[in-house]
């Protein structure tokens, strides 16, 4: 197969770009002892699922925050509770599963510890029992992606990160 040499600049340039924006900061995250923590019940999955699902999930918000750090920079997270959106309600549906209920007065809370390294490994930000909670998840408008796993808890995060990380890097 004969390849044009403009096609081959164009795949080596968006290489070369994606190496450099792989180089951007990045997220370790860690769930102690999540069987103790506040409300991680399932209607559908059991403990151990959920938890892979919230970690797939949170772990891939951290570290989407993390992305826009500095080249080299690690954003290490240390999750000590987790209180989800809504409340398992306790009365089983027909199939005897569980639902989980959005309401006001169940909103999203997190604790966690983070610590902020820089390319050398100094730590340039640090701070122990970081208490996050959004009292007016169900009052704000929500973007296009209200179905995505987790939104509340993870806008949370976003929320966080912009409020109190991203200004005191600049």
């Amino acid at each position: 197969m004969n390849t044009n040499p403009l096609t081959k600049a164009g795949v080596l340039a968006a290489l070369i770009g994606f190496s450099a924006s792989a180089s951007a900061g990045e997220a370790k995250v860690q769930w102690q002892n999540p069987e103790n923590y506040s409300d991680i019940r399932s209607g559908n999955q059991t403990n151990k699922s959920r938890m892979r699902s919230i970690d797939n999930a949170l772990g891939a918000e951290f570290a989407d925050m993390a992305a826009m750090l500095p080249p080299g920079y690690r954003l290490d997270v240390t999750v000590t509770d987790l209180d989800l959106a809504g409340e398992i309600d306790p009365v089983p549906t027909r199939t005897m599963s569980e639902t989980r209920v959005l309401k006001d007065i169940y909103f999203p809370r997190m604790t966690f510890d983070y610590r902020l390294l820089d390319a050398q490994g100094a730590v340039q930000m640090e701070e122990k029992d970081v208490k996050l909670k959004d009292m007016q998840y169900m009052s704000e408008s929500k973007s296009v992606k209200t179905n995505q796993s987790y939104y509340s808890e993870r806008k949370m995060i976003r929320d966080w990160f912009n409020k109190d990380i991203l200004p005191k890097l600049k």
